[in-house]
C-alpha cells in the first residue's frame, strides 16, 4: 500500500505541472501565437483601422496646408491687376454714351459719344413732365383709368377703373416711370395727343437740341431719341421746376386709389448713396439699354449733371454712374480741359 504522504506528494507535483502548462498556454494566447489544429492554419494579420484613419487624416491636413501655402506664394508673386483705364486715368465705362457737365462753372468734364443719337426710353418723361406742367394741371382732380392706359404699358401696378388723383399719377410717372400713369395724364390734360407730342418736340427745338426727337410721351418707342449732351440740358431744364425737382428727390411715396394702396419707390438708386442728389430719372427698353440722367451737388457745391446711356444691366447703370461721379469729385473738377474716353 502506498503511504499517504507519497500520494500527497504525487498530487502536489501534478498540480504544479498543470499550473505551469496553463501559464504557458495563456502566454501563447496573449502573444496571438497560432495553435495548429490538424493541418497548419495560415497566419492572418488584421490591420488597425483606427490608426490608419488617423494617419490618413493627418496626411490630408498636411497636404491642404501645403496647397494653401503654395497658393499664397503664387498670389504674392502675381502682379497687381488694375481696371483698364484711358490715357486720362479714367476707368473705361461699359456704356454706349456718357456725359458729365459742371453747370456751376459751365464746363464739360467728361464725354463719351456724347453727340451720338440713341434711344432714350423713359428719359422721355422728363420732357413729358415739363409739357404737362405747361397745361396748368389741377392736382386734386381724379382720373379714372381706362383699359387703353393699361394696355402695352409694360410693368405697372395700376389697374383699369382705378380712380387716382393727378398728383398721385404725376408722382408715379416720374418716380416709378409708370407708363400707364403717363398715358392717363396725357389723355386727360386737355391737349390733343398729336398736339402734345408737337409741344414736346417744340420744347426740344427751343432748347437747341438738334439730336432729340419724340414720337410718343412714355419712351416705350425706340424712335424717341436724343444724345447724352442734349439730355443733360433737358434734365437741367426740368429741375428748374420746383414741382419736378421735389418729386425727383423723394425716395418713396404712398397713395390710395378707390381700390387699393400704392407704395412707390424711386427707381434712381443714387438717392440712397452718399451724395446729395438733386434730380434724376431712369429709363429702359431693350433697344436703349439701361439709361440714367442724374443731377448731383458736389462736395464743393458745384451742380453736376451726369448722363449714362446704354448700360448692359440695371446694376451696371448705377455702378458706372458712381465710377464717373467719384472720378469727377476726386479729379475732374480740378481739370481745366474736357476729358474724353478714348477707345
Amino acid at each position: 500500500m502506498t503511504p499517504p504522504l507519497t500520494i500527497h506528494r504525487a498530487a502536489l507535483s501534478l498540480t504544479i505541472a498543470l499550473l505551469v502548462d496553463g501559464a504557458a498556454l495563456t502566454g501563447a494566447w496573449a502573444q496571438e501565437a497560432p495553435i495548429p489544429v490538424g493541418p497548419a492554419a495560415p497566419t492572418v494579420t488584421v490591420p488597425d483601422v483606427s490608426t490608419q484613419t488617423h494617419v490618413s487624416a493627418t496626411t490630408h491636413r498636411k497636404r491642404r496646408r501645403s496647397a494653401r501655402y503654395r497658393a499664397r506664394r503664387r498670389h504674392a508673386r502675381a502682379p497687381l491687376r488694375l481696371p483698364a483705364v484711358t490715357p486720362y486715368g479714367i476707368p473705361r465705362l461699359h456704356v454706349k454714351a456718357a456725359y458729365v457737365f459742371d453747370a456751376t462753372n459751365n464746363r464739360v468734364l467728361f464725354q463719351k459719344n456724347s453727340e451720338q443719337v440713341l434711344p432714350i426710353a423713359s428719359l422721355t418723361k422728363l420732357t413729358t413732365a415739363m409739357v404737362f406742367l405747361s397745361t396748368s394741371p389741377e392736382w386734386d382732380r381724379v382720373i379714372e383709368m381706362v383699359p387703353e392706359d393699361i394696355k402695352n404699358s409694360s410693368r405697372t401696378r395700376i389697374r383699369a377703373h382705378e380712380e387716382i388723383t393727378v398728383r398721385d399719377l404725376f408722382h408715379a410717372a416720374i418716380m416709378s416711370s409708370d407708363n400707364a400713369a403717363t398715358k392717363a395724364l396725357v389723355r386727360t390734360c386737355g391737349v390733343p395727343y398729336n398736339e402734345f407730342i408737337f409741344r414736346m418736340n417744340l420744347l426740344a427745338d427751343s432748347l437747341g437740341l438738334a439730336g432729340t426727337h419724340f414720337v410718343e410721351p412714355t419712351g416705350l418707342n425706340e424712335r424717341n431719341v436724343s444724345t447724352a449732351q442734349d439730355l443733360a440740358r433737358i434734365l437741367w431744364t426740368a429741375t428748374q421746376s420746383p414741382v419736378i425737382q421735389a418729386i425727383m428727390q423723394k425716395t418713396d411715396y404712398t397713395f390710395v386709389s378707390n381700390r387699393k394702396l400704392h407704395q412707390l419707390v424711386n427707381t434712381n438708386r443714387l438717392l440712397r448713396s452718399q451724395w446729395q442728389i438733386t434730380g434724376g430719372k431712369t429709363g429702359f427698353i431693350r433697344e436703349a439699354g439701361y439709361c440714367l440722367a442724374t443731377k448731383v451737388k458736389s462736395p464743393s457745391g458745384a451742380d453736376i449733371t451726369a448722363i449714362v446711356l446704354g448700360a448692359p444691366s440695371n446694376a451696371l447703370r448705377f455702378a458706372e454712374a458712381r465710377r464717373i461721379l467719384d472720378w469727377t469729385f476726386r479729379f475732374g473738377l480740378t481739370r481745366t480741359e474736357t476729358t474724353p474716353e478714348s477707345d
